[in-house]
């Protein structure tokens, strides 16, 4: 029987109850996962949790052993909603979803696309200094504005923007940023949307439909997590 293991920070509430999750949906297909603090404790099957704990000591041995990392969705809840993949070398995932026709779960409306681009908006990722991006912004587009990262101030020389992303959406024409998540919630409202990280999900043909069906597969709630629904597909 293979066995799983998934690490958890156990001082963060958040890793600690999704932890749970997964060991109760791993029980669903006969598996006890256990779940340890233990960055190198060894399995099978390694389930690594955000983009610290565990994630640089398990990501380029993602080349040899079976690594699932679990991150935040690209929509929905940010509680109860998470997305889950196996892991590369190059910290992409392989979320086995690229001949997915069909949506999973409920579906967030598209909005239409909007066909203006006189403002723009950029998204800031922690760590990510985005006064280059503003300053080049800035020639193309009639107006620019910075939402930062909420845990990054940043002097960019552009009217930050705070407050509900809802206002964000009405206001802007184009979203631009690197690899945040944000990007897909402004794919999602219709903006158009340049990402300069090349292997960010947004990324897509067109069809913006076809592309959220394949992103539904990307993801998974707490209900789904339980039942052992991810592993049904994943595996």
């Amino acid at each position: 029987m293979v066995s799983v293991v998934i690490h958890s920070n156990p001082n963060l509430a958040n890793q600690r109850e999704t932890a749970d999750w997964l060991q109760q949906g791993f029980k669903r297909h006969g598996i006890a996962a256990d779940i340890t603090a233990d960055k190198y404790a060894a399995a099978d099957v390694h389930v690594v949790q955000g983009p610290w704990y565990c994630y640089k000591e398990w990501m380029p041995k993602s080349a040899t052993h079976r690594v699932l990392w679990l991150n935040r969705c690209f929509y929905g809840h940010s509680r109860f909603d998470i997305s889950l993949g196996w892991l590369r070398p190059d910290g992409t995932r392989d979320f086995r979803n690229d001949g997915a026709t069909v949506g999973k779960g409920t579906l967030p409306e598209l909005r239409p696309r909007k066909s203006a681009g006189r403002c723009a908006v950029i998204f800031a990722d922690y760590g990510l200094d985005m006064y280059e991006a503003v300053e080049q912004a800035k020639l193309t587009y009639q107006s620019v504005f910075f939402r930062p990262h909420p845990a990054q101030e940043q002097d960019t020389r552009a009217m930050t923007l705070r407050g509900p992303l809802e206002a964000v959406w009405s206001l802007a024409d184009v979203a631009i940023g690197h690899s945040s998540t944000v990007l897909v919630e402004a794919e999602i409202n219709g903006l158009q949307v340049v990402s300069s990280d090349p292997t960010h999900v947004v990324h897509h043909d067109g069809d913006r439909e076809a592309w959220l069906n394949r992103l539904s597969w990307a993801q998974w709630n707490h209900g789904e997590l339980m039942n052992g629904d991810f592993w049904s597909h994943l595996q």
